[in-house]
């Protein structure tokens, strides 16, 4: 088959059917007796409505998956959020990254046998992070620290490091053996 004759076919098959509504339309309603010039409106009303019809896909749309967002130690991405939520209102630390802060901070001074939350540990931690850096951990009250606190914590809490500083309690009896 020719291009041509591909193309006359294609362009048949779109604009046939319309027309063929239409005269049909208008005959009808010419023979009902309504004025020629209504029946050619109405005609051209009913063309237009079969050419947009033609043109219609009844089948239904699949909707897109939802993403699911996995927060992950360490992803690519954990710095970036992290970076966005630093500011807050009046350039102040922003609440989302002091938690993430003290989340890590609370996980550093555990590894040197201590507890934030434990008041009795007050002063080996003000040893341990420094007045300003404890401050900033255990604040929870406004205002909030600035991005200079939380930095300078940031700092604190990187030289701190993963090591302990305590060693840990060893067994009394290496001789007796776990119940596992």
């Amino acid at each position: 088959m020719t291009p041509a004759r591909t193309t006359a076919r294609a362009v048949r098959s779109v604009v046939w059917p319309p027309l063929a509504g239409a005269a049909a339309v208008g005959v009808v309603l010419w023979a009902v007796g309504m004025a020629v010039s209504s029946a050619v409106v109405v005609a051209l009303a009913a063309g237009a409505l079969i050419a947009v019809l033609q043109r219609v896909d009844a089948t239904v749309e699949p909707r897109p998956a939802r993403r699911v967002h996995e927060a992950r130690d360490g992803a690519r991405g954990e710095v970036l959020d992290l970076a966005w939520t630093m500011v807050g209102r009046d350039g102040r630390a922003g609440e989302r990254a002091l938690r993430r802060l003290r989340e890590a901070g609370a996980r550093r001074v555990a590894r040197h046998g201590l507890d934030l939350t434990d008041p009795e540990h007050g002063p080996a931690l003000t040893d341990l992070l420094g007045a300003r850096a404890l401050t900033t951990l255990t604040r929870r009250t406004h205002p909030l620290p600035t991005v200079g606190d939380l930095t300078h914590t940031l700092d604190v809490l990187e030289r701190l490091g993963a090591t302990r500083s305590r060693p840990a309690t060893p067994p009394t009896d290496p001789h007796t053996r776990s119940p596992r």
